[in-house]
């Protein structure tokens, strides 16, 4: 079944995941920018598509600095949408691509319409769903501002 994916590109964030268990993220990510889905999947998180916001730390994980700052960005976008969901995979200790200072800081620096959405999307986060990355988050969007 891999090479099938190998030859059609990852279609799904199921089988992105298996393909991360099977290979490891390196090769998963290699196999999305090779197979063209790259953009593709940057896009769904950028929409708030949960399941793809899930993998994001593989994401990261597997890419070049450029594609970890992309993921960084992606999940940025998404956090007005889906604040719940970035908020459980963002790294408040500043991880590469899924860091808060990325997630909900510099992506957002100066644009203050941007910087209120995702603010009031994350305040209606309850701080116990939200924990020690909500507190985090909202740090970051007031510098950011």
């Amino acid at each position: 079944m891999m090479v099938v994916w190998a030859l059609l590109g990852i279609l799904s964030a199921g089988q992105f995941a298996a393909e991360v268990q099977a290979q490891g993220p390196k090769a998963a990510v290699q196999r999305l920018v090779d197979g063209g889905d790259w953009a593709r999947v940057q896009r769904a998180i950028s929409n708030g598509a949960p399941d793809w916001i899930a993998l994001a730390p593989q994401l990261a994980r597997g890419g070049d600095p450029a594609l970890q700052e992309q993921v960084g960005q992606a999940l940025a976008a998404a956090l007005p949408r889906s604040p719940a969901a970035v908020l459980a995979v963002i790294d408040p200790r500043r991880a590469p691509g899924v860091g808060v200072q990325i997630v909900c800081g510099s992506a957002f620096a100066g644009d203050g319409a941007r910087i209120a959405a995702a603010r009031a999307a994350v305040e209606a986060v309850s701080p116990v769903a939200g924990g020690k990355a909500r507190e985090v988050c909202l740090k970051e969007l007031a510098a950011a501002g």
